[in-house]
């Protein structure tokens, strides 16, 4: 792109723009926008020229959009209007510019939450997203690890424009707009307690950048549908409800707790022991997708293989299932659909029996109490935990009162009550494999449906969508996994299982633990679970 660097190019910012550039260096992060048209790439692009930031040798900056189009669209094409003027020199290769300071400001795009890491050993003075919404919060925040500065004449911030809705809008709307479920006029100062950063949000409307603007597209915003038209020329952040999964962590971010990651090592142990079962959401044009899951004694659940295929005759696909699963679980559970007439000879149900030689089970299929399962199996943060009563209220006279009248458990039961339960130990209650790549990448994806178009029961469940299928099967496994860790029997064969495999460890008597082991299968080979493995008589992971 041939730029004349001798004529001379002028940009008038308008008022908001000018509030937005001006804003001291400590705070930290700033967001600009609110509707369309407000000139917030504009801003973005312009922002460490305007400061002078290109003037130091030590400067780095990157600008991100969510796909590598929209960023060459509204983006890297936007910088040759400027750039070329300020001395700087393109690099296509590593979509960045250098100035002749030797100074750089770069231009990124994270499609996939996994291209978060591929900035691991950067560092950037000036962090700015493009769209924010469009973004999830991991890939937000993992982002502020890279931002520092090494340079104390520059500073280091995270600057963002976006408009309303996206699979952010959710995050964006609670981070800036509606702290703590309270709205706070756009302008205020927030503190993070947590991270000690200082935020603002700036309002931009149409009108405040009506002189850059085609008079006509005001108009042309207004034939949009109602919830977009609030949202892109009113900067109405209610009527779009956004992203509904925002605590999933594919990695741990810095601040949180160690524990708060939902993704872990294909390697991680899983005993043969613990129950088992697989998830089919059946499909044909759509994913035919299953999903192995296993519980572990404390009722965490784990992810561990995945297997996917499009239009694909049963006995295919049915086949080749029984041969990835190679007898490791016998309890399967498929979408209701596969029930369904098709005036066909066989159900798909039957079908799969046919040639899996497993009988499938029918799914819970409550849409709502499966997201809000799923929200439980991902929650890292820790619930504030109280005891039932006060324990100011407790009385020593009236604990020895119920123990010679009533008796030991009766005063056992009374102490209890003022005991505070402790922390659990089992957060987040889901892990996923790494190699089950569909579910990773469809959680994040699921946003609230629009409200307008939902019964009121509906209005807390989430969007369905191409590609959907593994964030079903994700809710239904939680529903199922629920159901084991409830079940009176499987937690007493959970309880016994743990307990030898202390034993184990204290003592490492294998002769014992294989015959305590033997025992317990025994035990419980009536019950409705699947029965206890030993592979191969020695621990095993999964395949």
């Amino acid at each position: 792109m041939p730029v004349d660097t001798k004529v001379r190019v002028e940009w008038k910012p308008n008022v908001k723009q000018a509030y937005f550039l001006s804003l001291p260096d400590d705070i930290k992060e700033a967001l600009y926008g609110g509707a369309a048209g407000g000139g917030k790439s504009e801003v973005l692009l312009l922002f460490p020229l305007l400061r002078g930031f290109h003037e130091f040798p030590r400067f780095k900056g990157i600008i991100f959009r969510r796909t590598y189009p929209e960023l060459y669209r509204e983006i890297i094409e936007r910088s040759f209007n400027w750039y070329p003027h300020a001395g700087g020199t393109y690099n296509s290769e590593k979509k960045q510019w250098q100035f002749p300071s030797r100074a750089i400001i770069r231009f990124g795009h994270m499609e996939y939450e996994r291209d978060a890491r591929d900035y691991d050993s950067d560092e950037y003075n000036y962090i700015a997203f493009d769209e924010l919404t469009s973004f999830t919060e991991f890939q937000y925040t993992y982002l502020f690890s890279r931002n520092r500065t090494s340079d104390k004449r520059l500073p280091a911030i995270v600057r963002s424009g976006t408009n309303p809705g996206n699979i952010g809008h959710g995050w964006v709307l609670n981070r800036f707009i509606e702290p703590q479920g309270k709205i706070v006029p756009w302008g205020t100062i927030l503190y993070d307690k947590r991270t000690k950063h200082r935020r603002i949000f700036i309002q931009a409307t149409l009108k405040d950048n009506e002189e850059h603007i085609d008079p006509s597209y005001y108009d042309t915003l207004a034939i949009l549908p109602e919830a977009e038209r609030k949202a892109k020329r009113d900067g109405d952040w209610h009527s779009f409800s956004g992203q509904v999964f925002g605590e999933f962590r594919p990695a741990h971010v810095e601040g949180e707790p160690e524990y708060a990651f939902h993704v872990v090592p294909n390697n991680t142990y899983l005993p043969a022991w613990w129950p088992r079962f697989v998830v089919i959401d059946w499909g044909f044009s759509a994913n035919n997708y299953c999903l192995w899951c296993c519980v572990s004694p404390n009722g965490r659940l784990y992810f561990y293989r995945e297997y996917a295929i499009k239009r694909a005759k049963i006995s295919l696909w049915a086949s080749e299932f029984k041969e990835i699963n190679n007898g490791e679980t016998d309890r399967v559970l498929m979408c209701q659909s596969a029930w369904q007439n098709r005036g066909e000879e066989f159900l798909i149900a039957e079908e799969f029996e046919k040639y899996s030689k497993i009988h499938p089970m029918p799914v819970k299929n409550d849409r709502v109490a499966g997201k809000m399962m799923l929200h439980e199996y991902l929650r890292w943060e820790q619930i504030k935990r109280t005891s039932a009563r006060n324990p100011q209220e407790y009385s020593q006279i009236e604990a020895d009162q119920i123990l010679r009248i009533k008796g030991w458990d009766a005063y056992v039961n009374y102490t209890k009550e003022f005991e505070v339960p402790a922390p659990e130990t089992n957060l987040p209650k889901l892990q996923i494999f790494e190699r089950c790549e569909m579910v990773k990448r469809v959680i994040p994806l699921c946003v609230y449906a629009n409200k307008s178009n939902v019964s009121n029961k509906d209005s807390e469940d989430v969007a369905e969508f191409p590609g959907d299928d593994p964030y079903d099967v994700a809710r239904y496994a939680c529903m199922e996994a629920n159901t084991l860790s409830l079940d009176s029997v499987v937690v007493e064969k959970n309880k016994a299982i743990a307990e030898i495999t202390k034993q184990l460890v204290v003592d490492n008597d294998q002769t014992a633990f294989y015959r305590k082991m033997e025992h317990t299968e025994r035990k419980f080979e009536d019950a409705d679970i699947a029965p206890v493995r030993l592979v191969g008589r020695r621990f095993a992971y999964a395949r």
